[in-house]
Order: C-alpha cells, then sequence, then structure tokens
C-alpha cells in the first residue's frame, strides 16, 4: 500500500500503518492510517506513495500535525486547482490531489526535529463477483518498515457467508463472526514485499434476488442483487457461438505470440461440445481457420490446434477486416449466445485505420447483438486502450489490459472463464412504484458465478416494490419477478453510496463511447461533490496555517514556484514501471504518455538537504512538492 523513498540522509519513521476495511455486500471502504515521526534532531524530508486498485474512487484526505487534523476538500476541479494555485503563489502551505485513471496517489512531507504527522486516507470500491467469489487486494510492498503494520478487513452479507480466507498469508487470523460476518486480521513488525488477497464467497440469494432498503430523510435508495445459478434455474449454461480474433502483426513476434498460443490453445481443447466457434488471425490481411462457425468436436478443435501452432507474426494491423470478417459468420437468429474474444497488442494500422470509422463500422455491423470483449495485450498507448475500451462498451462488452509477462497466459484464462460461461441473456429489469435514477452494474448477460446489481431511488413512504426481471436461458425465455416489502435499515446506509459510486462509472463509461459533454461531465461532477469523491472531474483541496517569520527567502521560492509551474504545464506524472495502474484483471495499465520520470519530476521541488529554519512549531518544515510552500498530493493530468 505504501512505498517511500528517501530525499536526505536521514528520513521518517512509519510509527505504525492501519488498513481497516468494511465490505458490505460487495462494497468495500477502506481507510489507510499511517502515523510518521522524525526521531533525529535536523529537518528530514520524504516521499511516500499509497497504491490502490483501479476502480477505487479516493473519498477523504487528512493530515494530523501537532494534534490538529486538517481534511481536504473535494472541489470542482478548476476550483481546486485555482484555489492550489493561489495558495502556492502566496506562499501558503496547501495541497492538490487530482486524478485521472491512475491509482497512485504520492505526497511529500518534511518533518520537524521529533515530530510526528499522521496521514489518514479513505477509499472505496465496488468488488465484483467472478465465478462464485469476491476478491479484496490490499496492496502492502513498501520501500521502508513499519514498526506496527495491522490490517483488518470485515466483511458484512445479506446472505450467508460460506467461505473466508487469505489463502497467500497463512499468519492471518481469520474468524467467523456470525451467519453473514466474519474478520481477516493480519498484524506484523515490518511491511511484507507482496498484497494482501481476502476472498470471500457468499450463498447465492433466492432465485428473484435480494432487495435491499435505506431512508435518508426524504430520500430513499435500494441495492437490487440478482444471482441466481444454474441449480437455482434447474438447467446448465447456454450454447455459445463464439469467435477468436487474434492479432498476428510483427509487434507480436516472439513471445507474445507464444503466449497466445499456450492460452488459446488451452481454451480451445476446452471447449464444451454444444459450442460453435472459429479462429481467426490478422495482420495486414485476415486468415480464418474456416469460413463458418464450427460445432466443437474433437476433429474440429484438432485442426484448430494445429492451425494455431503454425501460424507466425508478421505485417501490420487490419482490425476493422478482422473484426467484420467474424461479425459476418454470426446469424441473429441463433439461439446461442454470440462472443468475439478480440486481443491485439497494437493500434490499427492498416485498411480502415481511424479507432471512429472502425468503432461505427463495428457498431453498424452488430446486428446479432455480439458481446465483444477486448484483451489489450501490452498496449503502451492510452487512447488505444480507451478505443477498444469504448468498442467493447458499445457492443455489449468490456475490454481488460494485459502484460505481456510471465502469468499472461494465466491471466487471460482467468478473464475467459468469467465469460465462457453464460447462463441468462438478453435481461431487461423493471420495478414498480415509483422508482428512479436506476443504474445497473451488469451486462445483458449474466455468467456463471457472477451477479447483477441494479441500484435506484424510490419515494419514501413506499410499501413495497415489485421487481420483474425478463430474460432468456437455455430453456427458454423466463420472467424472475416478486413482490418486496420496504423494509429500510440501518445497516444499510452503505447503498447511496453505492448508487453514486456506480452512477458516476456508468456515466464514465459513456464518455468513453460518446466523449465528453457538458451534460455528462455535470452529472459526474455534481454526485463527486455530493458524495465526496475524487474523479477526473474532481479535486481534494487542503490548505494549512500560513507559515510564521521568519519569511522564507525570496530568491529560493521563486525557484520553487518556476518549478511548480513548469510541472502545471506539463500535466502529467510518469510513475515508473513499478507503480503503474494495476487493472481488475490484476494487470499493470498504460498511462498517458509522458517523458520523464517520477524520480526527476520531484527533484527542484524537494530540497536535497535538510532545511533548518526556524518556524512555527508543526509547519515551518512541513514541506512537499511545491517546496518551501507546503503539501503537494498532485498530478496533473489531461
Amino acid at each position: 500500500m505504501l512505498a517511500a523513498s528517501q530525499a536526505g540522509a536521514a528520513s521518517p519513521v512509519a510509527e505504525y500503518l492501519k488498513l481497516s476495511t468494511d465490505v458490505n455486500n460487495g462494497y468495500a471502504t477502506t481507510t489507510v492510517e499511517e502515523k510518521l515521526s522524525n526521531p533525529t534532531d535536523t529537518v528530514v524530508e520524504d516521499r511516500f506513495n499509497f497504491l490502490i486498485p483501479e476502480e477505487a474512487f479516493i473519498s477523504s484526505f487528512s493530515l494530523t500535525i501537532d494534534g490538529k487534523e486538517y481534511t481536504a476538500e473535494v472541489l470542482e476541479r478548476e476550483e481546486a486547482s485555482r484555489r492550489f494555485d493561489t495558495a502556492a503563489s502566496e506562499g501558503r502551505t496547501a495541497g492538490l490531489l487530482e486524478t485521472e485513471e491512475q491509482n497512485l496517489f504520492s505526497y511529500a512531507l518534511n518533518f520537524e526535529p521529533g515530530q510526528s504527522i499522521t496521514v489518514k486516507l479513505t477509499y472505496e470500491q465496488a468488488l465484483k463477483k467472478t465465478l462464485g467469489e469476491y476478491e479484496l487486494v490490499q496492496f502492502l510492498g513498501s520501500g521502508k518498515s513499519a514498526g506496527n503494520l495491522s490490517v483488518t478487513v470485515n466483511i458484512n452479507s445479506e446472505n450467508q457467508l460460506t467461505r473466508l480466507e487469505a489463502p497467500d498469508f497463512p499468519a492471518a487470523e481469520v474468524e467467523y463472526l456470525s451467519a453473514k460476518s466474519g474478520q481477516v486480521r493480519y498484524k506484523t513488525d515490518s511491511l511484507p514485499p507482496s498484497e494482501l488477497r481476502v476472498v470471500f464467497e457468499t450463498e447465492n440469494p433466492p432465485l428473484n434476488g435480494n432487495m435491499l432498503f435505506y431512508e435518508n430523510g426524504s430520500e430513499g435508495y435500494f441495492m437490487h442483487i440478482f444471482s441466481p445459478d444454474e441449480a437455482d434455474l434447474g438447467t446448465s449454461a447456454m450454447d455459445k457461438e463464439i469467435i477468436f480474433v487474434l492479432d498476428k502483426s510483427g509487434s507480436m513476434e516472439g513471445y507474445k505470440i507464444e503466449q497466445v498460443k499456450e492460452v488459446f490453445g488451452k481454451i480451445i481443447e476446452d471447449l464444451p461440445p454444444g459450442d460453435y466457434f472459429n479462429i481467426i488471425f490478422f495482420d495486414s490481411t485476415v486468415q480464418s481457420f474456416s469460413g463458418t462457425l464450427m460445432g466443437a468436436n474433437s476433429e474440429e478443435k484438432a485442426g484448430a490446434l494445429d492451425f494455431v501452432n503454425k501460424l507466425e507474426a508478421n505485417g501490420d494491423t487490419n482490425i476493422n477486416e478482422a473484426l467484420l470478417t467474424a461479425l459476418g459468420m454470426f446469424d441473429p437468429e441463433s439461439e446461442r449466445v454470440p462472443i468475439i474474444v478480440f486481443l491485439t497488442d497494437g493500434e490499427p494500422t492498416e485498411g480502415v485505420v481511424s479507432p471512429y470509422a472502425i468503432r461505427q463500422n463495428i457498431k453498424d455491423a452488430n446486428s446479432a447483438q455480439v458481446s465483444i470483449f477486448s484483451i489489450a495485450f501490452g498496449i503502451d498507448d492510452e487512447s488505444n486502450y480507451h478505443f477498444l475500451k469504448a468498442m467493447s462498451l458499445e457492443n455489449y462488452g468490456t475490454a481488460e489490459w494485459f502484460s505481456p509477462d510471465a502469468n499472461a497466459a494465466e491471466e487471460i484464462g482467468s478473464f475467459y472463464d468469467t465469460i465462457s460461461t453464460p447462463l441468462i441473456t438478453d435481461m431487461n429489469f423493471s420495478y414498480g412504484g415509483e422508482v428512479s435514477e436506476l443504474v445497473n452494474t451488469g451486462e445483458k448477460n449474466l455468467f456463471a458465478g457472477s451477479d447483477a446489481i441494479v441500484l435506484g431511488k424510490y419515494s419514501t413512504g413506499t410499501g413495497s416494490t415489485r421487481a420483474d426481471v425478463s430474460a432468456s436461458t437455455r430453456v427458454g425465455d423466463r420472467d424472475f419477478s416478486e413482490e418486496f416489502t420496504v423494509v429500510p435499515e440501518a445497516a444499510n446506509s452503505f447503498i447511496p453510496r453505492v448508487w453514486a459510486y456506480t452512477t458516476i462509472n456508468s456515466l464514465l463509461d459513456r464518455i468513453e463511447v460518446e466523449g465528453e459533454n457538458e451534460t455528462l461531465v455535470s452529472e459526474i461532477t455534481g454526485l463527486a461533490l455530493e458524495f465526496g469523491f475524487v474523479t477526473p472531474y474532481t479535486s481534494l483541496f487542503v490548505e494549512l496555517p500560513e507559515l510564521a517569520d521568519p519569511e522564507p527567502d525570496d530568491t529560493v521560492n521563486e525557484e520553487v514556484t518556476e518549478e511548480v509551474m513548469e510541472m502545471s504545464v506539463e500535466k502529467d506524472l510518469a510513475l515508473g514501471e513499478e507503480a503503474m495502474p494495476v487493472s481488475s484483471a490484476g494487470q499493470q495499465r498504460p498511462y498517458s504518455s509522458s517523458s520523464y520520470d517520477r524520480n526527476e519530476a520531484y527533484e527542484g521541488g524537494l530540497a536535497e538537504e535538510p532545511v533548518e529554519e526556524e518556524a512555527t512549531p508543526g509547519f515551518g518544515a512541513f514541506l512537499a512538492l511545491i517546496g518551501l510552500f507546503g503539501v503537494a498530493f498532485c498530478f496533473r493530468k489531461k
């Protein structure tokens, strides 16, 4: 979770690091608290990094100095930036956090002799249920030791808790507190080199789902959890039609193409007999194993494996033709579930190369409503990943980023497992009574071991609400309907935040597809300000009392100000490979391009030698990226 890099001859001591997480029906709120102290008789300075999950939103940050806590405000991004620049130019102590798609929260501090500073950070995320289990990851790796590390994870569920463990940490204590709650505790006197994973499973909700309610004044919120399994449905998973569209252009040569052969060879071997499949490799041109979809029998699978193993990487990247070829093989009247698994490591360079034109062509050709799941295989350019994500989102799928490292085949295989067994398709949710502002975490398909969660608002005073889910299963169309009595409970106070979190993510996905517009940005900003989330359009800002006499050296301030302005104009910070964002699949994600190193970006903003000026206790030596002006946890990215 926390890493520090030393900036001077000495560095602060971490007296303790506490991580506390509360998980309510899959929604996790984590608070990180660390107390840092300077045991020396000189001023020391240090930099610190918190790694948080990519899908998490920071919701709180504070610093406690000399017994007084200073809590950051969530402000509209432009307002926070304006106040930060004003404070910096006037020599006042201030800090700013701006974030877009990055999960490294960094700050820098100076400590007076004997001084202690407590840092507290809170972030929130919705855990995804995959293959029947939830996984919470706590990043613990650090560049320094902690005198006392403690981790507490509390799990609470509406349904019975059937499994709870920390599989890679045998020293962690696991306790079942009740039928529906449990706790994991871990303590040590040093930071381990790996993350702590907590895995848990719960019983499935009833066939028609659970509905939870919460009322806050005149506003009512509900959460409908829908997650039937094969036993509930009385049938097995649906047959699918699946085409693997795989990049074999020149950039895939070597280790990448070998990994592709390994993972997709295994996937083809495991295809069940009721499925139909095909394989398309593409570079400048398109090569299909067959002109049509084939039954997944032993003979066809053996031929497909031979086709895969003989191919070599070369040529350019004709994404448009490859996907259009695949879409042309699906029959809109088929009762099997249509899926494309699309893998590429680069941008389109042959044929139609405009991402917008390709997206439109694919959307127009997708009359069979094929779900396109994209695998960005080591793509370095963030804009290319956004292209794949947008294309998948507007074609009933998702996109994931994977690193071509030693575990790539295993990671891609695990991702495929989550989409390989469709139980229900064409889901549609509707609710009786006065409900509004619905948001759904799921797609149109429900895969084995996953769930769909619908959140919304209702009018307080409502006695009951009817939930209707229409869908298709292996045995035909079905309706899942139930009248739920509205019983608001204080234990469900997390639901409004889940609703806001999910709504913001849904709006951000719309921006991926539609592009930024005033309406979407305004909705995201309004919700983020109301619920206190840091998003691409909101920032955290904190301001501390002004430094006391003696006045800082004007020459030094001018130099520091110039450095800050250069950072502001650059509006980027390359964070280094060891701290790249982690995707939901556990893989590192690309940042937007930048030409300089994280440590280099700090140079100039932090003094190379300890500063020993006198000042008001607790503030005179409280410095950061903006040197003598104070703390800055600022990443300015477009």
